[in-house]
């Protein structure tokens, strides 16, 4: 075995009362079991001297965890894991003589998902139907078509209205930026139209193009898009939108309210930058000079009256000490 499970845990907790020669004696002869497949020879002075550990360690890691029989001594927990490892061993050669695991068919759809085929409407509704009668030409009068659309005076037959040919393609498929490529979206008046007084004609422009970009949810009628839009929102600001919330795994309001974020924050930095700057004044050094000076008079002119009413008896004190002196 070139590897074998080892659980530190149990080890551990078998070993607490090893010393440390006999530690390094056991984790030697179960490197020495797995490698050889065997039970240790019984010539422990033999073994002892091959693993390069003093015998009577040797011998008290025996005597604690293995059990002497004929063949050698025996470790219960090895064996079980050399014996599931045989077990797999042959499995694995029994597999190989096969040929291998068998590889696993890769099922290819033709079409890929999300597109329609142009025309699949037109060949739907030609399909013919097994429960419809045989048509004879006593029945109704063909039509052929012919230059102006009309012959004999009927009316041509009316043709299946065709499938939209504009298939829903896969995020950042169609174009080498990874956005989506302009001429490839629908005209207008082929998308849906949200209604409401304050809807938005590109409401829709908006919707599919973040629908074919991956995100889900998609609604024209949002009050937020529309909002966003008639405030003079772009579409580009949005396809931007709809690239971070993608990559944060998110959905439609959650690329609304980057937009809204945007914007709000675009129009407080206009509002900071349209505000008037107040000019520096000029600083006139003579003033601050002077303005110096006078505070420095007026504290030292502070100090010089304190110092003097300390120094200066007062009244009340010389009469105190006159009449001291009468007595």
């Amino acid at each position: 075995m070139n590897y074998y499970p080892f659980h530190i845990g149990d080890y551990r907790s078998a070993t607490m009362h090893l010393s440390n020669a006999e530690d390094l004696a056991y984790r030697r002869v179960l490197d020495w079991y797995y490698d050889t497949e065997q039970p240790l020879p019984l010539d422990t002075q033999w073994v002892a001297r091959r693993l390069r550990v003093e015998a009577r360690d040797l011998d008290t890691v025996l005597q604690d965890f293995f059990v002497r029989t004929g063949e050698g001594w025996v470790h219960e927990r090895c064996g079980q894991e050399i014996a599931q490892f045989q077990q797999m061993l042959a499995k694995n050669r029994a597999n190989g003589a096969k040929g291998g695991r068998p590889k696993k068919a890769v099922e290819t759809d033709p079409q890929p998902v999300g597109w329609r085929p142009v025309g699949a409407g037109v060949a739907a509704a030609t399909q013919p139907q097994g429960n419809q009668e045989p048509r004879t030409r006593n029945q109704e009068p063909e039509h052929p078509l012919a230059p102006d659309g009309a012959a004999g005076g009927g009316t041509p037959p009316k043709t299946p209205a065709a499938a939209p040919r504009h298939p829903v393609h896969p995020a950042h498929a169609d174009h080498p930026s990874g956005r989506a490529d302009p001429a490839d979206l629908p005209a207008p008046h082929a998308l849906p139209r949200p209604t409401g007084d304050n809807s938005h004609p590109l409401a829709g422009t908006v919707c599919q193009l973040m629908k074919r970009l991956g995100v889900g949810l998609v609604n024209p009628g949002n009050a937020k898009l529309n909002a966003l839009l008639n405030a003079g929102v772009g579409v580009g600001q949005f396809e931007d939108a709809a690239h971070k919330a993608l990559a944060a795994g998110k959905s439609f309001s959650y690329a609304l309210g980057i937009v809204e974020r945007e914007e709000r924050e675009a129009r407080a930095l206009g509002a900071q930058l349209q505000k008037p700057r107040v000019a520096a004044q000029p600083v006139n050094r003579q003033e601050a000079l002077e303005a110096r000076n006078r505070a420095v008079g007026d504290a030292w002119l502070q100090k010089m009256q304190a110092q003097a009413q300390v120094q200066t008896p007062t009244q009340t004190q010389m009469q105190t000490q006159g009449a001291g002196h009468a007595r």
